[in-house]
């Protein structure tokens, strides 16, 4: 994950991170999410997660978590179903930061 978000250039955006080794179950279990809650001393409704798959859907709405979609898991709009807003990838999100629900978080 840190060799991702070095090449990404984000990198400084991140304090916390969590892996699939602080979690007992895979998603679409929510653990991981939770994980990442606490780490973070966030609740579920004051959090939204980015994700590119189905099991990533499943595993945010399971936990409470608001989740944006990527297309660039190669899923259609329907198998990323339930999440709030579903865009192209990462680029497309960035070109509409300022009116996503990401960019309406505030600080």
């Amino acid at each position: 994950m840190e060799a991702l978000l070095e090449k990404t250039g984000a990198a400084n955006l991140f304090f916390r991170a969590t892996s699939s080794s602080e979690a007992e179950r895979s998603k679409p279990d929510p653990d991981i999410v939770q994980v990442a809650l606490r780490k973070a001393d966030c609740r579920p409704s004051a959090a939204i997660m980015l994700g590119d798959t189905p099991y990533d859907v499943e595993a945010a709405r399971k936990a409470g978590v608001r989740i944006v979609a990527l297309r660039s898991g190669g899923w259609s709009d329907d198998e990323l179903g339930g999440a709030i807003a579903i865009y192209d990838g990462p680029e497309s999100l960035l070109s509409e930061y300022d009116r996503s629900p990401v960019g309406r978080l505030g600080p």
